[in-house]
C-alpha cells in the first residue's frame, strides 16, 4: 500500500540491540505488522524514533535495511532533520535516492530565538541543495522539544518560494486550537496532528491525519479516531493518554512495547534518555498485554 498523503502513520520507535545498535530485524518486523494492521504509513526517526540521537550513517543504513527487508519506499516518511544543515541535506538526498519522496524536516534546533526568516532560509537551503522536484517536505513543528518552530510567516514564505514541495506540517504542539488554526490559515497544506486526542476533531476540520507515537501500540484505536473523525471519550486509547501524562514518553512507550510483545529488548533507549523502570509495564492496559501475562 502506498501512502497518498492522507491517513495515520506511526511515528515509529527505534528498537536497539544489546550493543546499542538499531535492531533492524525487530524494526522491520514491527513496521510490517503495523502496516498489516491498517496504518497508512510509517515515519522514521522523528522524536518517538529518537532521530537526533542517531548518526547520518546509522539513519541511512536503517532506511536501506528496512527497504531490503520488504518495507516499500512509498510507505515511508523519513525524518531527515538535523542541527547541521549539511547533515539534513545528506539525509534528504539519501531518502530520495532510496525512492522515499516524503521527508519530515525539523528546523535547525541548537540556536534559539531565531527569526521566521532564519527558519525559512534554513529549510530553503536544504531544498535548494537537494534540487529534486520529486521532494515533498512535511515541516516538523515541535517547539516544546526542539526550541524552534514554524510560525505562520515562515510557513507562508516557504510555500511562496517552493510551492508544492512544502507538502504539509506535523503539528506536535499538542494544541488542537493551534492545529485548527493551521488548517484555517494555510489552505491546501496537509496538517498532521501528533496528539492522539485531537485526531478526530482535526480531521473533521480538514486535517490530513496523524503522525503519532501511540500508533506503535494501539494502531486500530488510533485509526478508529481518524476514520470516525471523533476523539476517544473512553477505551484503550483514552487509558494510554491518561497514563502518559507527566511521564517521559519514549521510555514509557518502549516499556509498553516490551510488555505487549514479551520482548524486553524494546526497553533500550539511547542516552540521554534512560529506560523506564520495571513498574512502567503495570500502567499498560490489560487488553494490550500478552495473554500469558493476564
Amino acid at each position: 500500500m502506498s501512502f497518498d498523503g492522507q491517513g495515520v502513520l506511526a511515528a515509529v520507535t527505534t528498537p536497539l540491540d544489546a550493543a546499542n545498535r538499531v535492531d533492524l530485524p525487530l524494526l522491520a518486523q514491527h513496521c510490517a505488522e503495523l502496516l498489516r494492521r491498517g496504518l497508512h504509513g510509517i515515519t522514521l526517526f522523528g522524536t518517538t524514533g529518537e532521530g537526533p540521537s542517531f548518526t547520518v550513517a546509522e539513519r541511512s543504513a536503517t532506511l536501506e535495511g528496512l527497504l531490503a527487508r520488504g518495507i516499500e519506499s512509498s510507505e515511508l516518511v523519513v525524518g531527515t532533520g538535523a542541527a547541521a544543515l549539511g547533515d539534513a541535506v545528506q539525509l534528504t538526498r539519501h531518502a530520495l535516492d532510496q525512492g522515499c519522496r516524503r521527508v519530515l524536516l525539523l528546523p535547525p534546533f541548537f540556536f534559539k530565538g531565531v527569526s521566521s526568516a532564519g527558519v525559512a532560509d534554513a529549510i530553503g537551503s536544504v531544498i535548494d541543495a537537494v534540487r529534486d522536484p520529486q521532494l515533498r517536505v512535511i515541516l516538523y513543528h515541535i517547539p516544546q522539544v526542539s526550541g524552534v518552530g514554524f510560525d505562520d510567516e515562515a510557513i507562508a514564505t516557504l510555500r511562496e518560494r517552493y510551492g508544492s514541495v512544502i507538502d504539509g506540517i506535523k503539528d506536535s504542539s499538542g494544541s488542537l486550537e493551534h492545529s485548527l488554526g493551521l488548517i484555517r490559515r494555510h489552505a491546501g497544506l496537509k496538517v498532521y496532528v501528533g496528539a492522539e486526542d485531537t485526531i478526530g476533531r482535526a480531521r473533521a476540520a480538514g486535517g490530513a491525519g496523524s503522525i503519532c507515537g501511540l500508533a506503535n501500540l494501539a494502531p486500530e484505536q488510533v485509526l478508529a479516531s481518524y476514520q470516525r473523525a471523533e476523539d476517544p471519550e473512553s477505551g484503550v486509547l483514552k487509558e494510554l493518554l491518561h497514563a502518559v501524562q507527566g511521564q517521559p514518553f519514549v521510555p514509557l512507550l518502549k516499556a509498553w512495547l516490551a510488555a505487549s510483545q514479551g520482548n524486553d529488548g524494546w526497553r533500550r533507549v539511547r542516552a540521554p534518555l534512560v529506560p523506564a523502570g520495571a513498574e512502567a509495564a503495570a500502567s499498560l492496559p490489560r487488553s494490550l498485554r500478552p495473554a500469558t501475562a493476564l
